[in-house]
């Protein structure tokens, strides 16, 4: 009896051992058994059922650097696809798209909270999961990445994207629009961090995301973002006493810069490197992917990719 309450536990303990990635992110990438893909679905299904059955519940809400926007009632920003049709309703996000941006489903109807939303303005249309709410005629969604209040992700994205209106149109800024130029700090620090969803890429030594274009070259090292391109992704410069490497993962001998109308750029394997406009601290991601041409770096030069 107690050799085999010892070998259970010794088999627990290496289930729960998960690589470095996954130990992070285990609900995202932990492995299921053949015994336990079916189970979940059928244990959970009258669960679901009885969600689908409760009234969507939308409010509106405040966040900083926006005027007013729709979000669910635990303030998860809700969005608007310019992709779609509002005139006839119509969404054009399923399959892949759907898992990136899900749908907002109704349930058994729409209920807005504190009030602020023209009701009138509020409908459904039919999609495979379920009645999607529309306001205005515009399918709203969530994205993935979205959690909480204050979190946007999915804002802009791909030029797209947008947080929705209380009235159904697009969220605007309420930021400066034009952002000053960028400072040239007395040394330019580059580290290695991991966030939520990641494999290791570089930050500055404040964690602010560090990107690459795939509009440039690395070989010869060329930056093609000027003009407009630079209100939204600031190079970032050598300081006046140069760079700095804080972390044993970047290779001093793959650091260079290139000149251009700012200062030096600093290059990572010939790759220019920028920061994104609404990253300021660690954790914010809201660059990657952009257009499918920005993707935070890793520390050898290569896109870095999200976990599996």
């Amino acid at each position: 009896m107690r050799k085999s309450f010892a070998a259970t536990i010794t088999a627990l303990a290496a289930v729960l051992t998960l690589s470095a990635c996954s130990t992070a992110f285990a609900d995202k990438s932990a492995p299921e058994s053949q015994e336990n893909k079916a189970a979940p679905a059928a244990a959970n299904a009258p669960a679901a059922a009885e969600k689908q059955e409760e009234p969507k519940v939308l409010k509106v809400s405040r966040v900083p650097g926006l005027t007013p926007i729709l979000t669910s009632a635990t303030g998860r920003t809700v969005y608007r696809f310019d992709n779609d049709s509002a005139n006839p309703s119509k969404s054009t996000c399923f399959d892949a798209c759907a898992k990136q941006w899900e749908p907002v489903l109704a349930g058994s109807g729409v209920e807005i909270q504190g009030g602020g939303v023209d009701e009138r303005l509020l409908s459904t249309i039919a999609r495979p999961e379920g009645k999607q709410v529309t306001l205005k005629g515009w399918p709203l969604y969530y994205f993935k990445d979205d959690l909480r209040l204050g979190e946007l992700a999915g804002q802009g994205r791909g030029g797209v994207w947008f947080a929705v209106n209380p009235q159904g149109g697009k969220a605007k800024s309420t930021t400066q629009t034009e952002p000053a130029a960028p400072v040239q700090k007395d040394v330019q620090t580059l580290t290695v961090n991991v966030v939520d969803g990641f494999m290791p890429f570089v930050t500055n030594q404040a964690g602010r995301t560090i990107y690459r274009f795939d509009n440039d070259s690395a070989n010869p090292s060329r930056t093609t973002c000027f003009g407009e391109c630079t209100k939204k992704w600031e190079p970032v410069l050598a300081g006046k006493n140069g760079v700095k490497i804080l972390s044993s993962k970047i290779n001093h001998a793959s650091v260079g810069t290139i000149d251009r109308p700012e200062g030096k750029q600093v290059t990572l394997n010939g790759w220019p490197l920028y920061y994104f406009h609404k990253d300021k601290k660690l954790g914010q991601t809201a660059g990657y992917g952009v257009g499918n041409v920005w993707f935070a770096i890793a520390p050898n030069g290569k896109k870095a990719p999200r976990c599996p």
